[in-house]
């Protein structure tokens, strides 16, 4: 006896560009795909549906033709900064292995972009982490989810809903970074605030939640330096603005 489970379908943002003119129709896309429904390949093109995809972006990575990039907020961010937005940026511990030995140097180079000031998410993690525990003495779920992933937390309401209610009920990492922000650095308060991650589907969560202003990918600020056929050596090493974090370790 087979279960029936009906998804929720809702309007998502794009967070996948196809480039039709690259496109062979190989379906090497789909095999990558966790989820397939999201891509159609009865035509001369895949199609792609942004309302049934996760944004695992694992179909990226399978295009060996070129025709599928992820779409973050980095050219209106580059646009808004040259305006003069009031910019702050918080920064996912991934910066340490997307540029190893070199991750302060991010900050170097934000701030020479026009950011205002930088604060790690790795801070966020800790509140995270303080989150779950106090959620799991006062209710004692029998399981916990962790929801620092919007792709994760997508495949669950979209593909298992039946795991919807073991979701930790608690701010991410980033979300928990910038209602700190909000919260204890009132001289930012009205500034928007810019996500640096490796991630394309964080700008999803931020739809979600209606705080957070632009998803930067660390693609994207690559691809930006081989532009300029410059390396983030080049910046300077400079240290977040929020203390840092101290539990990790312990």
């Amino acid at each position: 006896m087979y279960k029936i489970i009906i998804m929720e379908i809702k309007a998502q943002r794009p967070i996948i560009k196809i480039k039709a003119d690259k496109c062979v129709n190989c379906h090497r896309c789909i095999m990558a795909c966790p989820v397939k429904m999201c891509n159609d390949g009865s035509g001369n093109t895949i199609d792609h549906h942004s309302e049934l995809c996760i944004g695992c972006g694992e179909c990226i990575n399978a295009c060996s033709h070129g025709a599928r990039i992820g779409i973050d907020d980095f050219d209106v961010f580059m646009e808004h900064l040259s305006k003069g937005q009031n910019i702050v940026a918080i920064v996912a511990p991934a910066v340490a292995a997307s540029f190893e030995g070199k991750y302060l140097n991010m900050n170097g180079l934000l701030k020479a972009l026009g950011v205002k000031a930088l604060f790690d998410v790795s801070f966020g993690a800790e509140l995270t982490v303080k989150s779950y525990v106090a959620y799991m003495k006062e209710k004692d779920p029998p399981i916990v989810i962790a929801q620092p992933c919007p792709t994760l937390v997508s495949f669950i309401e979209m593909y298992r809903p039946e795991l919807i209610p073991y979701l930790a009920p608690v701010d991410s990492p980033m979300l928990h970074t910038m209602k700190m922000i909000k919260k204890f650095y009132p001289q930012y308060k009205n500034f928007k605030i810019a996500a640096i991650s490796p991630c394309y589907s964080k700008r999803r969560e931020f739809d979600e939640a209606g705080i957070g202003d632009y998803n930067v990918t660390f693609n994207s600020i690559q691809k930006y330096l081989d532009n300029k056929n410059a390396s983030i050596s080049q910046y300077p090493a400079i240290d977040y603005d929020n203390p840092p974090a101290a539990l990790c370790g312990q």
